[in-house]
Order: C-alpha cells, then structure tokens, then sequence
C-alpha cells in the first residue's frame, strides 16, 4: 500500500494529483525513515524510547519550546505536516472548530492558543496508524507545544520506540531550523537505559 498522501492522491483530480505525488517523491527523497520496525531494539534514529502501556496503550507525551510565536509554531508545523510530513506518512485530521490540522483557541481565551491532531501511518507490512495531537500555548521565550502521540490498535503494550518517534520527526520536520528544546513531562516514552560499563 502507498503511504496516506500517495492513496490521497488517488482520489483527487489529475492536476492536484501531481501536485500530491510530487510532494510524496520530495518526502521519499529526503531519506526520512519513519518506522520503527518490528526488529527490538530498533536500528532506526530516535526509536529508542520504547513505551510499554504507560497510557494503557502504548504512548508518548513530550513539551517542545520553540522560539517562535504561537501563530508562527502552528503555521510551521501545519504546514510542515500537510503533504504527508517528513516520511509523506502523516495525514492531517479535522478539528472540532471545523479546520484541517489545527483549530484557534484564542477567541476563548482558554491559554492554549491552538489546538490540533495529526495521523501517521507506519510504513511496514501492518500499517500501524498511531494518533499525535497538539496543544500550543504562549512563553517568555517563544511558544510551548505539548505533544502525546498513543498507539490507536488496541493491545498494544509496547511500541518499538515508534510514539516518541513520531513527535521527534514532526518536531524535527517544522524545527529544526529554528532550534528547539524537547523535555519529557511524564514516565511515558523514557530514555532508553545506558548499556552497562564492563
């Protein structure tokens, strides 16, 4: 099966289907492996943070700062995860406030500026589909994103690392420019374990 933006485009029109496909060939040609696998431990990057149920299912929660506004951090990552993100395996999904991505908090002056939620579909055998949302609130130094990505099969104990690193990729694919610092905010997703000095 072609990744969530290559089946997109499908379903669309001749001429927005090449504007699809041409932006899948570009995520195919950064090199972007996005999947764990099935092989433990994982060879992947950033696979190391196996989650055994911490959620009940396998999940990730991290707080991203970025330095920019929270305007700025939402447009960047939307955009970032529009045309199916760094491995083309993200698909952006409809919000309550009836937006694509993400929806604006502001007008309810609740202190998250924006909220939003993203698919990302593994690219082995299984087409494992996990679900990523987003909150983006405002800092001193720029913007907060808290993000909890959760393994949506049921039964699922362990991940392979693939919650974590579906937020670092996303994080990676919209910040990497700007420079961000990635913190963890519970027991979810931890560190792997440092291999023993003999």
């Amino acid at each position: 099966k072609p990744p969530v933006s290559g089946r997109i485009c499908t379903v669309l029109a001749p001429i927005l289907a090449m504007r699809c496909v041409a932006t899948f060939v570009a995520a195919v040609a950064s090199g972007v492996v996005g999947s764990c696998g099935g092989k433990a431990p994982s060879p992947v990057p950033d696979c190391g943070n196996v989650d055994l149920g911490s959620c009940g299912n396998a999940c990730c929660k991290l707080s991203i700062e970025v330095p920019i506004s929270t305007t700025e951090a939402m447009q960047t990552l939307n955009a970032s995860l529009a045309n199916g993100g760094p491995d083309g395996y993200f698909t952006l999904q409809p919000t309550a406030e009836g937006t694509l991505g993400f929806g604006d908090l502001r007008p309810f002056k609740t202190g998250v500026d924006f909220i939003g939620q993203v698919h990302h579909m593994t690219s082995g055998p299984k087409h494992y589909v996990d679900t990523i949302d987003f909150t983006i609130t405002a800092a001193k130094t720029g913007s907060v994103v808290k993000a909890f990505s959760i393994s949506l099969i049921g039964g699922a104990l362990g991940d392979n690392g693939q919650n974590y690193k579906n937020i670092k990729m996303a994080m990676d694919g919209a910040f990497k420019s700007n420079g961000y610092k990635l913190s963890h905010v519970d027991d979810s997703c931890p560190e792997p374990e440092s291999p023993l000095m003999m």
